[in-house]
């Protein structure tokens, strides 16, 4: 008996004196080690504010949660929120969305794109994850920073125009161009629309033709501030001979009031056809039904849908189009949003992940008119600045 107690105590002191030795000779090679590590075997953790986080491993892989990766890039960027793009094309994810690091010799992992806010405006920068010795995941400091809106004007196409968010005094698109060379008739001469608008809708005309839908009337196009406004009293003497209540109010459901008219940009134009010259049916035409289905591909998106009449406080316009540009057109096509509610979602939510196809992915950040874009130095982002309100603007990236 004396004998095993005696075997028992020998291979516990020489537990211990392996341990010590094993402790030393880490010492020696400056490495950083606990006690608590020792037992603690080959975990890999975080250091969190909320304490140490353990993190489950596979044979190969370290499996890192998403949250957890923003709670941590949120304490390293003292910022209240974060949002990631994450290069999942490199790294795995597994059925718990847990990201799954390889285990091998390198110990340094880029793990895509962090964005967040502070006062200023927006950020972004590497989301570059390192493991030291001890087996700590931390987020590796900021190259350097650089400002990249400066003096950019944002791109003007995707304005919201409506009795809320009026044209601002003596508001002039400069960009105005005759209309020629497209696949339609156009009512009068000398219509003018936005350069870009119509280049694209040269663009959407000539797919139309090629689908074999050619009967397209252009009918009305830019406006004026005083053409606006006469075409305004027509209506509202209109209405107000005919008895009507408010007639300021009965106008303006169906001519909007000047400063206030999508017309005035240049960007928005009335499409009637051959077959149906007048509004009140144009939607029966072929003409209609093709633009419904095929504009929001070229930037257009059909403005005053009859559905949405509450919410843009416009009468159902079949023949109103009004271009915003890619891919906004398309992210309103996706969520079946009115350019009010597509403006109301963007502000609501600051930052907006859009999947358009499967080579084509963009976020969506808001920025206040007066804020910046800060990048970190080497970071590679394809963006567009772009116009939303009197306050509000869009920055778009193309992912």
């Amino acid at each position: 008996m004396r004998n095993v107690k005696s075997k028992k105590f020998t291979l516990i002191a020489a537990a211990i004196i392996l341990v010590l030795s094993f402790t030393i000779v880490l010492a020696a090679q400056n490495k950083d080690i606990t006690w608590f590590s020792i037992f603690e075997g080959n975990s890999y953790k975080l250091r969190l504010e909320s304490g140490i986080k353990k993190l489950e491993k596979t044979d190969t892989a370290i499996l890192l949660g998403t949250e957890d990766l923003k709670a941590l890039l949120a304490e390293k960027n003292k910022a209240a929120e974060v949002y990631m793009d994450l290069n999942t094309d490199m790294y795995d994810v597994d059925e718990k969305g847990r990201i799954m690091l390889p285990i091998s010799e390198e110990k340094n992992y880029d793990l895509g794109k962090v964005f967040f806010m502070g006062s200023n405006g927006w950020t972004a920068r590497n989301i570059d994850i390192a493991i030291d010795d001890s087996k700590y995941l931390s987020a590796a400091d900021a190259k350097g920073y650089e400002s990249v809106l400066k003096d950019q004007a944002p791109d003007y196409h995707s304005r919201l125009v409506n009795q809320n968010n009026t044209l601002p005094d003596g508001y002039n698109n400069e960009n105005l161009v005759t209309i020629k060379g497209v696949q339609a008739i156009i009512s009068n001469k000398g219509m003018r629309l936005d350069k870009v608008t119509l280049e694209a809708l040269k663009i959407m005309l000539d797919k139309a033709a090629a689908d074999g839908v050619k009967g397209f009337v252009l009918n009305s196009t830019y406006r004026s501030y005083s053409e606006q406004k006469n075409l305004f009293d027509y209506r509202f003497n209109e209405r107000k001979a005919s008895g009507a209540a408010n007639p300021y109010e009965e106008a303006s459901k169906v001519v909007a009031y000047p400063g206030t008219s999508e017309h005035q940009t240049g960007m928005a134009l009335d499409i009637l056809s051959v077959e149906y010259p007048k509004g009140s049916v144009f939607s029966q035409s072929k003409e209609y039904a093709w633009l419904k289905e095929n504009c929001w591909d070229y930037g257009f998106i059909p403005r005053y849908p009859e559905e949405k009449t509450e919410k843009t406080r416009i009468s159902f316009e079949p023949w109103h189009y009004r271009y915003i540009g890619k891919p906004l057109s398309l992210y309103a096509k996706q969520t079946d949003l009115c350019l009010e509610e597509l403006v109301e979602s963007l502000q609501k939510n600051k930052f907006t992940s859009f999947k358009a196809s499967d080579e084509d992915v963009y976020l969506f950040m808001l920025i206040k008119k007066g804020q910046d874009f800060i990048m970190e130095d080497g970071l590679n982002v394809d963006y567009t600045l772009m116009e939303l309100t009197e306050e509000d603007n869009l920055i778009v990236i193309n992912k």
